[in-house]
């Protein structure tokens, strides 16, 4: 992980998408750590993280977990 301020990030950009291939990139403003560069091999990868980060979908498999726990579930033979 490598920590870049916002300044060098808007006079390198090219150089620190490059870098973000090999290891995250965390941007900081005013010494505090504000965003991250972090390169996807794929589309496939990119999906999985906006899902993994999107609070709608989160809240959806939430309740269906919990439906699942309080005993919810559909019997395997019934599918």
């Amino acid at each position: 992980m490598k920590l870049v301020s916002v300044r060098d990030v808007k006079n390198k950009l090219s150089q620190y998408l490059k870098k973000a291939k090999e290891e995250d990139v965390v941007i900081t403003r005013n010494g505090h750590p504000t965003a991250v560069l972090h390169a996807f091999e794929d589309e496939e990868e990119l999906e999985d993280y906006l899902l993994e980060h999107d609070p709608n979908f989160i809240r959806k498999i939430e309740a269906r977990w919990d439906r699942y726990v309080k005993g919810g579930s559909i019997p395997f033979a019934r599918l």
